[in-house]
């Protein structure tokens, strides 16, 4: 039975992982009957060790056990069970474990002084283009990055978000201010890519961790905390409750299928209490 495998022993059999029948069945199976998405698939088949799609019942539970005796994350941890638990249904195998519980950190938003801060100190007209355009959107990071330019319709002023966690297409309105750093960085540039955002290095989409190391060096010139793509995305929701906006249409913008999902993305702060109690606070 092999144990869990390190990143190098990880990447060294990913590469032949692409042909292995039983591997790409499994694939096609996560993606059209359990009806994941390809970076979920992706994500939770990376976690697995080179030849796993081979055992037998009493290699998974054995596995799977062995995975809870490690000092690993809880979130790995669950991943596995989901993984082995979707195999096991693929594969005819009983598997009744229950998922680990798994230690949530609680995402949170940009105060809007480390927001002017951040924005004070980009210096790139693209960088600026993104970062508004996600703090005028909540976007999702891979959203935002698969942005193509037949995707943005000025004029209109709106967003056609494509090929979505959520598997539906949506419309999002986006801001004039943010259309405006738009128009300036699109008549900056000389190229004939399609992408929104892209990489200089290659003819591709700018890539998420290129997004994050940007981030990080402004936040450290801007002498603020280190922002991340998806604090944005927490920033906006925030933003628009405290400013009166319906959660539903929020729920809609954001791109959720449960309301629930919505209402955790929003983080009460002593300005939105202040501004619901002057609302609705009673006369005497």
């Amino acid at each position: 039975m092999e144990e869990l495998l390190n990143l190098d022993q990880k990447k060294e059999y990913s590469k032949n992982r692409e042909a292995d029948e039983n591997y790409q069945d499994f694939y096609r199976y996560l993606r059209g009957i359990k009806n994941l998405a390809a970076s979920t698939s992706n994500r939770m088949l990376s976690r697995m060790p080179k030849g796993w799609t081979n055992w037998n019942e009493n290699d998974v539970n054995e596995f799977y056990f062995k995975t809870l005796d490690k000092s690993c994350s809880s979130t790995h941890k669950r991943q596995i069970h989901y993984c082995l638990k979707y195999f096991s249904e693929f594969k005819g195998y009983h598997f009744d474990n229950k998922p680990p519980r798994v230690h949530k950190k609680c995402r949170k938003n940009v105060e809007l002084e480390d927001v002017w801060k951040l924005l004070d100190v980009v210096d790139s007209d693209k960088y600026l283009a993104l970062i508004l355009t996600q703090l005028y959107t909540g976007l999702r990071p891979s959203e935002l990055l698969a942005l193509k330019i037949e995707d943005l319709d000025i004029d209109k002023r709106i967003i056609t978000v494509k090929n979505t966690k959520t598997y539906r297409d949506r419309i999002v309105p986006i801001h004039k201010k943010a259309l405006t750093i738009l128009r300036k960085y699109l008549a900056s540039r000389d190229d004939s890519n399609p992408h929104l955002f892209y990489s200089k290095y290659k003819k591709a989409q700018l890539n998420l961790q290129i997004y994050q190391k940007a981030l990080r060096e402004y936040s450290e010139k801007a002498k603020i905390k280190r922002v991340t793509p998806y604090q944005i995305r927490h920033t906006f929701a925030t933003q628009f409750i405290e400013n009166g906006g319906d959660i539903l249409i929020l729920k809609n913008i954001m791109g959720h299928s449960d309301i629930k999902t919505t209402e955790g993305y929003v983080h009460e702060n002593a300005n939105m209490i202040k501004k619901g109690y002057d609302k609705a606070c009673p006369e005497f």
